[in-house]
């Protein structure tokens, strides 16, 4: 007001500042001072808050699927059944010697001795740091609609670059936590990480090493959809460990004068690991951080139940699963476990047609009836699969759990019947219509901006369906362009048909994918031609190793790559621009 006053000629008639404030709209429309307001400038004071969900077509699917879950579990119960929910925390920064660095954890105001400073380091680039993960092994309800969130909570704390998380290190976690567990069922729901995802055959591998040493009648392993992870009670946890993280400052201890200097060369984690003869001191050094986190986790409670700390998982308790793995699947090629490798091994895939029943957001096992493979059943009837959600007939809700006790389909799921936008391809003389999502994409796209194989720029992997989707930009990035894309990438999760930037981000106009793809749409033309990436990824299912089809080339200019397992489930090749056509 005193800006605009001074620039008003002389005996200008000024308004009250309270007069002025009347003008704005009322912070609560509801109150009795709102009266007074005419919200002439529709302006008001906000708080910002942290609530935006990211939609996905599967989230009402796996909002269904989960509720089955939980119905399942009322319905066996805590004698019966464990419920584990899992998931890790985000990482804990850890300063270098004598530069103690903040956790980030906003708090109160804490008592300190009134002749020091409480004081530290508020950098976000650090080379150590710790990631605790949560398990909560739910105390079951009686009724579906109670919370879940109750019971123990186990955490481990984990050393970020030499103990990172994984699929092995996951399992024999929950093998060492459960070993005295006399229940017989394993309901196990996650937020569908890279270390948790079922899709994974290393997750899957891990799940059937879980069934194997705990000698369980049945396993069901549930996520959620995409961008949904704060559906998974685990979550709930991370907010009262955070109580333990406020006002603190870590800095790990120093080591020898040779792993210092050593350790000054490299300037990020995969560095670091990749200096093996770093890794005993580096651990060591982490060790007083690890105790302090550690304490503080014990003084907390989840609703009268002290949190517990587990020991980390030892090398040797991983390696211990991983030959009780190699023993059970003797061709199992344990260094490499990918869809590629898993599909060669005659023992596993046999196993698990015979055990194993595999869904997009489930995977379940049990035992069979062959008392040379699995003991026998402590129950009389054997452990029943979890059924698929399946649509009313009004098609806007999902049937209640009794409904489709016995229904197995996952007709259901959304992402499963969307259209890819690509035909396959026709053996006859007419010409087949392939990737005609480019002309579509070039139309909706708002920003006028050809997603065309010039404009590629960089790739982003899908963390549900691991194919690589192309980024584009009008202009060739600059280096301050390319660190934000690698750091988009490394700090969010992308699915197939998601924008990559978040809303606010300098680079939303400027950084485009396309969002008409699924995950079931296949590989883009533009990925091969602006050599990106390895082109030998198959285009139906992204496994490396694939070839074209040799006999295709001689009627087509350009035939993208199919692997035989994709063949042999009876998908085509993927073909365009014929010879002799234009």
């Amino acid at each position: 007001m005193a800006q605009t006053t001074e620039r008003c000629p002389e005996h200008t008639l000024v308004p009250s500042p309270s007069l002025v404030r009347l003008q704005f709209s009322p912070k609560n429309p509801y109150s009795k001072t709102a009266l007074s307001f005419t919200s002439k400038l529709k302006v008001q004071y906000k708080i910002q808050r942290r609530q935006l969900r990211a939609d996905h077509m599967d989230q009402h699917y796996a909002a269904a699927q989960f509720k089955y879950l939980r119905e399942l579990a009322v319905e066996l119960g805590n004698e019966k059944a464990i419920f584990l929910f899992a998931d890790d925390k985000a990482k804990i920064p850890v300063g270098e010697p004598g530069l103690a660095v903040s956790t980030g954890v906003r708090g109160k105001m804490a008592l300190t001795p009134s002749t020091t400073t409480l004081v530290s380091l508020d950098h976000d680039m650090t080379k150590a740091s710790l990631t605790p993960s949560v398990n909560l092994i739910c105390s079951i309800p009686s009724g579906v609609s109670d919370s879940f969130v109750q019971g123990r909570v186990i955490t481990t704390i984990n050393d970020s670059v030499f103990e990172g998380s994984s699929p092995w290190r996951h399992s024999a976690c929950v093998v060492k936590f459960l070993k005295d567990a006399s229940q017989t069922v394993l309901l196990l729901y996650t937020d569908g990480g890279t270390d948790h995802r079922h899709t994974l055959e290393a997750v899957r591998l891990g799940l059937i090493c879980i069934f194997k040493e705990l000698n369980l009648e049945g396993i069901i392993a549930g996520r959620c959809a995409p961008g949904h992870s704060f559906t998974n009670p685990a979550e709930r946890v991370m907010s009262v460990l955070n109580l333990g993280l406020q006002n603190c400052s870590l800095e790990r201890s120093i080591m020898d004068l040779a792993s210092e200097v050593s350790a000054k060369r490299y300037g990020s984690m995969k560095e670091l690991r990749q200096h093996t003869a770093l890794r005993d001191p580096w651990k060591e050094s982490v060790v007083s951080v690890k105790h302090i986190i550690a304490n503080r986790f014990r003084r907390l409670k989840l609703k009268d139940s002290p949190i517990e700390v587990m020991d980390t998982i030892t090398d040797h308790e991983i390696d211990l699963l991983q030959r009780h793995a190699q023993a059970l699947f003797p061709g199992m090629n344990l260094t490499k476990v990918t869809k590629e490798t898993t599909s060669k091994c005659a023992e596993y895939t046999a196993w698990k047609a015979a055990h194993c029943r595999e869904r997009h957001y489930t995977f379940q096992i049990r035992k069979c009836s062959d008392p040379d493979c699995c003991l026998p059943l402590a129950s009389p009837t054997n452990f029943a699969w979890l059924p698929d959600p399946v649509l009313d007939e009004d098609g806007l809700h999902y049937k209640s759990y009794k409904e489709v006790a016995d229904l197995l389909t996952e007709d259901g799921r959304p992402s499963l019947t969307a259209s890819t936008k690509s035909k396959k391809v026709e053996t006859g003389k007419k010409r087949p219509s392939n990737f005609t999502t480019l002309s579509i994409e070039e139309e909706n796209n708002g920003n006028g901006v050809p997603l065309t194989t010039q404009n590629a720029r960089s790739v982003v992997e899908c963390v549900e369906c691991r194919k690589p989707r192309l980024i584009y930009s009008r202009h060739k990035l600059t280096d301050r362009q390319m660190v934000s894309v690698a750091t988009l990438i490394t700090g969010f999760e992308y699915t197939c048909g998601s924008p990559l930037c978040p809303p606010g981000h300098p680079q939303v106009s400027n950084l485009l994918v396309r969002r008409g793809l699924t995950c079931q749409a296949p590989i883009e033309l533009a990925y091969y031609a602006a050599m990106m990436g390895p082109v030998d990824l198959c285009a139906h299912c992204s496994t490396s190793g694939a070839d074209p089809k040799t006999s295709l080339k001689k009627q087509y200019k350009t035939v993208l790559p199919i692997c035989r397992g994709c063949e042999g489930n009876g998908k085509t090749p993927i073909v365009a621009r014929p010879h002799g056509k234009k």
